[in-house]
């Protein structure tokens, strides 16, 4: 089964590395990270429940994980990188 697909456009070129040094720093995914910060702004919204224990946004993310793989780069590297910016 597929899973829905969002894609986004960046208004700023340092946004992108931003991100992926943010994600690095708590060993996600791109994808992982972009979706906790998505859940968590639909939450402050008022358009998802904001009672969602950490076990349960640990299991969501585990299954994520587990569904998207490795991410090509070991997070070590990406915090490398991030540093010399």
């Amino acid at each position: 089964m597929a899973r829905p697909r969002l894609q986004i456009y960046l208004d700023d070129p340092m946004l992108q590395e931003k991100v992926k040094i943010a994600a690095a720093r708590r060993r996600m995914s791109l994808s992982a990270y972009t979706l906790m910060a998505l859940r968590r702004q639909l939450a402050e919204d008022g358009l998802l429940p904001a009672s969602e224990s950490p076990e349960e946004a640990a299991r969501a993310l585990d299954e994520l994980r587990r569904h998207i793989g490795p991410i090509g780069i070991s997070v070590a590297e990406l915090i490398e990188e991030g540093r010399r910016r």
